[in-house]
């Protein structure tokens, strides 16, 4: 939700409109806006990270956690 607002995509188009074109999406975890976190400026992600009570550090690394999950 933080990176949707914070981060808009760079075709132009409503991210949640793009993602729930054939399907409604809820509850699901957007890969491509969590690789998009890293490549933030610092500042936006002490900005993300303080509305989620975290350090950018700790979202990091739970996103490495996210994307190395093994199914």
């Amino acid at each position: 939700m933080h990176l949707r607002q914070d981060h808009p995509p760079l075709c132009g188009r409503d991210h949640m409109a793009y993602r729930s074109a054939y399907f409604p999406v809820k509850d699901v975890i957007d890969g491509d806006l969590c690789e998009q976190f890293p490549t933030l400026p610092l500042d936006m992600q002490r900005k993300i990270a303080d509305e989620l009570d975290r350090t950018p550090g700790e979202i990091l690394k739970k996103l490495e956690e996210v994307r190395n999950k093994i199914i």
